[in-house]
């Protein structure tokens, strides 16, 4: 069983355009040698049966204000669990689970809930997507806001329990 967060780490990250892979970079909980987080925040799953669930959000949300959109967009989009030897390729048609819809308007979450069966050792990746035109209104991570830092800022977690 692990559970595995990504903070928000000394700056705010706009998101890039397209997809975009969450960085685990803490182990909040790790038993057992089945499942085991990567410097690259990629996690390696041994063969067998796993139940993984968790989220992913981004914001437009840097100031203590609502945000206001420049370019009437909520930018909707979506997380993904994916094979980390697909993340070149097609993650999106050879992925392992898609989250819910969710908005960065909102700061509102992606959730995903799902079983998955590996047959050898297989790293895995969670990425976030809210299009191709961002307008650099959007922000994967949130560190500090108006000015004010904190190491609290949660912006995915993962839970995995083998079956």
């Amino acid at each position: 069983m692990a559970i595995f967060a990504e903070f928000a780490r000394k700056k705010n990250v706009k998101m890039k355009n397209g997809l975009n892979r969450r960085v685990f970079n803490v182990a909040e909980a790790c038993y057992g040698n089945d499942i085991r987080l990567e410097k690259d925040g990629s996690i390696i799953l041994l063969p067998g049966s796993y139940h993984i669930s968790g989220f992913s959000i981004v914001s437009m949300q840097t100031t203590f204000a609502p945000p206001v959109p420049k370019h009437d967009n909520n930018y909707p989009g979506y997380c993904l669990l994916y094979r980390k030897q697909n993340e070149k390729d097609d993650p999106l048609g050879n992925n392992i689970g898609i989250g819910s819809p969710s908005t960065a308007l909102d700061t509102c979450p992606s959730l995903f809930d799902l079983i998955f069966t590996c047959h050898e050792k297989t790293a895995i990746c969670v990425g976030h997507q809210s299009g191709e035109e961002l307008n650099g209104e959007v922000y994967l991570s949130v560190y500090e806001v108006k000015g004010i830092p904190s190491e609290y800022h949660v912006f995915a977690r993962i839970g995995i329990s083998r079956l």
